[in-house]
């Protein structure tokens, strides 16, 4: 029975060793960086809150409404409408669903214009007041899809892209309406993302831990702990039973 289970436990920690290790590693990993830092949340900045006193001069939401069903027609349903900073100024913004698809925009304080959708231009100005620090743009991208597994994925499209080398190679997502950052990109984060899609053993969509093979390497990671708990139980002096000597006469 000890030859089994030393034969179970060795062969198949041979087999997992790589998944092992990959798990163990990536656990380290996540455990090392705080998941704000890894999101790169302390890179930008955040959103001014409205000032004292701005309700008695903003729109009523009955004008947001009726400018929105001017810009959109009445096929619409509005699921939140809140008041956000913008550039300085104060704005309204309206989440809601439109042909079923989520939308935001926002409207001017009066709540009588749609703010305009950004430009190339207008994005990557949005994007660097955004930034704590001042960064030079190497790159401004218009993403409609993306491959399963990129670093932006199952989120809101179309989104705007804009890429700096520093700080941490930062991308930021924003919305094309809002100005809105959907997600922040990093060296950090794409590490993580990589050690992750290990850790879950989805090596295609990076977001699926509910599949065979995962399931599969945790059931055999479970024989490999039993089987060595119950060999070293059989081989250690503690549990083994003391032969009894009896001297011959």
């Amino acid at each position: 029975m000890r030859i089994f289970f030393r034969k179970l436990h060795r062969w198949l920690g041979l087999l997992m060793a790589v998944q092992i290790i990959a798990w163990m590693a990536s656990g380290l990993y996540f455990s090392i960086f705080p998941i704000e830092q890894i999101r790169g949340e302390h890179l930008t900045r955040e959103r001014p809150t409205p000032p004292a006193g701005l309700l008695s001069r903003m729109a009523s939401p009955a004008e947001v409404k009726q400018t929105l069903d001017e810009h959109l027609g009445e096929d619409w349903e509005m699921d939140s409408i809140s008041i956000v900073g913008n550039g300085g100024q104060m704005f309204w913004r309206v989440e809601g669903r439109f042909a079923g698809q989520a939308f935001r925009r926002l409207l001017n304080e009066a709540g009588t214009e749609v703010v305009p959708a950004l430009s190339a231009q207008s994005a990557e100005q949005a994007a660097g007041d955004w930034l704590q620090n001042e960064a030079e743009v190497v790159a401004v991208e218009w993403l409609e899809s993306s491959r399963p597994g990129a670093e932006y994925r199952g989120r809101y499209y179309p989104v705007w892209k804009v890429s700096f080398n520093e700080p941490e190679s930062l991308s930021l997502y924003l919305e094309p309406w809002s100005g809105e950052i959907l997600a922040r990109r990093t060296s950090r984060w794409r590490v993580f993302d990589f050690l992750w899609m290990l850790h879950i053993m989805d090596f295609e969509s990076r977001d699926d831990f509910n599949h065979p093979l995962l399931q599969l390497a945790s059931v055999l990671g479970l024989i490999i702990a039993l089987s060595g708990v119950i060999f070293w139980a059989m081989t250690t002096s503690l549990f083994r039973r003391k032969r009894l000597v009896i001297p011959r006469t």
